[in-house]
C-alpha cells in the first residue's frame, strides 16, 4: 500500500498538469466545504444595496437584488461540483457498462449497441437536455440525470475500443478456457484493464457538465432555489451596462472549474496512456 502511494505521489509531481489541476481542486473542495463561514452573507439575503459595484462592504458587488455577489458564487460551488460529479458519474457508469458489453461480445449484440451509440452521436446532447428539462421540471436532481444520460457516448466509445482490444490478450482467453462466465470476465478483468481512459475521459466530463448546468441556469431552465453560478450570470444580464461584475465574477468562477478539471483529466490522460507518457519522457 505505502508503494503504491508513494508511486502514485511520484507521478503526481512528475506531471505539470495534474499537479496544478489538483492543486486548484483542492482551493474548490475548501470553499465548497467552507462556505458556510468564508462567505460574507447570507447569499438568499436581499440587501437594499442594489447593483452595487464591488466596495470593502461587498468586495465582488452585489446584483440587482441586492444579494452579495462573493457569497452567491462561494455556495455556487457546491452547486457547481455536486452536478459536475454526479452528472459524469451516472455518464461514465452507462457508457462503460455499454460499451463494454458492445466490445467484449461483439457480433449482434455489438451491432446494435453500435448503432445505439451512433444514433446519440447524432442526437444535439444540449437542445435534447433542454427539450427533458422543459417537460419534466428544472430540480436539481433532473438535471444531473438528464446529463447523465446524454454524455455517455465518448465513455462508450472509449470502453468498447478497450474491450475489443482486450478480448483478444491471453489471461482474457484462459478464463475463457477454463469455463468462467462471459459476464464474469468482462467485469473481473475486461472492465477493470480497460478503465483508466474512462477515468481521464469522465474528469473532463464534469467540467463539460458544469458548463451545461450554468448555460441552462443562464437560460432560465435551472433550479431557481438554489444558487449556481450560471444563475448569478442569468441575474446579471440585465446589467451589463452598470452592473458589469456580476457576469464577469460568475464568468471567471466558471472559467476557473473548468479549467481545473481539463488539467487534472489531461493530466490522467498522460500519466494512465502509455504511449502519451512515453512522448513526455522524449519530450
Amino acid at each position: 500500500m505505502k508503494q503504491t502511494l508513494k508511486r502514485a505521489w511520484t507521478v503526481t509531481l512528475g506531471n505539470p498538469q495534474l499537479k496544478i489541476g489538483l492543486v486548484l481542486l483542492c482551493i474548490l473542495l475548501l470553499v465548497a466545504l467552507f462556505a458556510p463561514v468564508i462567505a460574507p452573507y447570507d447569499p438568499y439575503f436581499m440587501s437594499d444595496e442594489l447593483v452595487e459595484a464591488p466596495s470593502a462592504l461587498h468586495p465582488l458587488g452585489t446584483d440587482g437584488l441586492g444579494r452579495d455577489i462573493l457569497s452567491m458564487l462561494i455556495f455556487g460551488t457546491r452547486t457547481s461540483l455536486v452536478v459536475g460529479v454526479t452528472a459524469a458519474f451516472i455518464a461514465g457508469i452507462i457508457g462503460t457498462l455499454i460499451g463494454g458489453v458492445a466490445g467484449y461480445f461483439g457480433g449482434k449484440v455489438d451491432a446494435v449497441l453500435g448503432e445505439l451509440i451512433n444514433v446519440f452521436m447524432m442526437m444535439p446532447t444540449f437542445f435534447l437536455v433542454l427539450i427533458v428539462v422543459a417537460l419534466f421540471g428544472s430540480g436539481l436532481f433532473n438535471v444531473m440525470v438528464v446529463m447523465g444520460l446524454t454524455s455517455w457516448v465518448s465513455n462508450a466509445k472509449l470502453m468498447r475500443a478497450q474491450a475489443m482490444s482486450l478480448r483478444q490478450r491471453t489471461f482474457v482467453r484462459s478464463a475463457e478456457a477454463i469455463g468462467e462466465g462471459r459476464l464474469l470476465i468482462l467485469f473481473r478483468h475486461v472492465v477493470p484493464n480497460g478503465i483508466f481512459p474512462i477515468i481521464a475521459n469522465t474528469t473532463m466530463g464534469i467540467a463539460s457538465a458544469i458548463l451545461t448546468e450554468s448555460s441552462l441556469a443562464f437560460l432560465g431552465l435551472g433550479d431557481p432555489n438554489v444558487i449556481s453560478w450560471g444563475q448569478v450570470i442569468q441575474s446579471g444580464k440585465s446589467y451589463l451596462t452598470n452592473g458589469w461584475w456580476i457576469c464577469l465574477f460568475g464568468g471567471l468562477a466558471i472559467i476557473y472549474t473548468v479549467v481545473t478539471f481539463y488539467l487534472i483529466g489531461d493530466g490522467l490522460n498522460r500519466v494512465l496512456s502509455p504511449k502519451l507518457r512515453n512522448l513526455g519522457k522524449e519530450g
